[in-house]
């Protein structure tokens, strides 16, 4: 028993000696770091650059040490490190994060930025992501990677490499590699590589490689959405959707075209164009609604024109002024104009100066009525079949 007792307690001095022997955590070494740097041109400065400021450093013309927390005042400002703070010269890098605001010509952030870049004439750059404003005159506003916040710019270009919040511009471009949420600019372009939520131009164009969930607005140019668009409006030129167009495409002179279904094209002089099927309606003051699969509504012009259905129409084909014609393979509904014309089955009421149908179950009304099934194939004033 004591024998044991004895081994016991030697295996615990054993352990207790060992853990002691164990190497421990070192604490990290405080950073070399001055409160104040004057410097003329590097390596002719006060502190050399691998000391860090955390105060005040004033460069003469060129001044470099690792990192800044504080106050960076000169012609260049270059940072190994990080900044937190602000500086304020012609040309001011941080190769490091940067949780600050710069001024200058040149504001350069090798990695994360927070804060505020402002540059009156030249460039802004961070080369990942950005959470906060780049603000420039007569420029470039660049983020890399995703921007959280915004890019303001009177003249030049907006650019983000990922996802974008807000690009704002006067004349030039906002361009964001991936999606957007709102790109607003009076003259120029809007481009979003992927979805976009919100595109406004004065003068120019909307292009959303991908989906544009909110709307397209421009007043002379172009909106262009390779995938589904929901509303698109323009005062002069072109709405275009590469699939479905899910809201409403509205044009006053130009034309509106959609590759997929649309609910409804609104033009005020030109033309009304979809490639599947339209679920609401085409209208149109002056000019030709074409619907190349079927139409469930309405295809419409207010003074002269044509509606044109490949498919079946299901609801109504109107020219009211009775100016235009209408066609479609076949007609469940009503047909009105000088002329209407069913390649198929007309199930309905048509009314014009002639209207044909080669197969009626309805009533046609106007000055020749045409039906090749009838009895009675070709009627003045009143033809009908049921």
């Amino acid at each position: 028993m004591i024998i044991r007792n004895i081994t016991a307690v030697g295996l615990v001095v054993i352990g207790l000696t060992a853990l002691g022997a164990a190497p421990q955590p070192q604490a990290q070494p405080p950073e070399d770091a001055g409160n104040f740097q004057l410097a003329l041109v590097h390596p002719l400065q006060i502190q050399d650059a691998a000391h860090s400021i955390h105060g005040l450093r004033l460069n003469l013309v060129y001044g470099r040490n690792d990192n800044l927390i504080g106050m960076d005042i000169g012609i260049v400002n270059d940072l190994l490190g990080n900044l937190k703070g602000a500086q304020i010269g012609a040309i001011n890098i941080a190769d490091g994060t940067g949780k600050a605001m710069q001024l200058g010509l040149a504001n350069i952030i090798g990695l994360e930025f927070q804060g505020m870049q402002i540059a009156p004439v030249g460039m802004n750059y961070v080369n990942v992501f950005s959470v906060g404003w780049q603000l420039t005159v007569a420029g470039v506003n660049l983020t890399l990677e995703e921007q959280d916040g915004g890019q303001l710019n009177i003249f030049g270009l907006n650019f983000t490499g990922g996802d974008a919040d807000n690009q704002i511009l006067a004349a030039g471009a906002n361009w964001a590699y991936s999606k957007v949420n709102a790109q607003w600019v009076g003259a120029g372009l809007n481009a979003a590589g992927d979805d976009a939520s919100l595109q406004i131009a004065g003068c120019g164009a909307n292009v959303t490689l991908g989906n544009a969930d909110a709307a397209q607005i421009v007043a002379a140019g172009g909106n262009v959405a390779m995938d589904a668009a929901d509303k698109q409006l323009c005062g002069f030129g072109l709405n275009y959707a590469h699939d479905i167009a899910r809201g409403a495409q509205i044009v006053a002179a130009g034309a509106n075209w959609a590759n997929g279904a649309t609910e409804a094209q609104i033009v005020i002089a030109g033309l009304n164009a979809a490639f599947d099927q339209v679920n609401g309606g085409q209208f149109n003051a002056g000019g030709i609604n074409l619907a190349d699969g079927d139409l469930n509504g309405a295809q419409f012009i207010g003074v002269a024109g044509f509606n044109v259905t490949a498919g079946n129409a299901n609801g109504a084909q109107l020219v009211p002024l009775l100016l235009g014609a209408n066609y479609a393979a076949n007609v469940e509904g009503m047909q009105w104009s000088a002329a209407n014309i069913v390649g198929g089955k007309m199930t309905g009421f048509q009314f014009g100066a002639i209207n044909y149908a080669a197969e009626l179950d309805g009533v046609q009304f106007g000055v020749i009525n045409i039906a090749p099934n009838n009895v009675t194939p070709i009627m003045p004033v009143v033809n009908a079949s049921w």
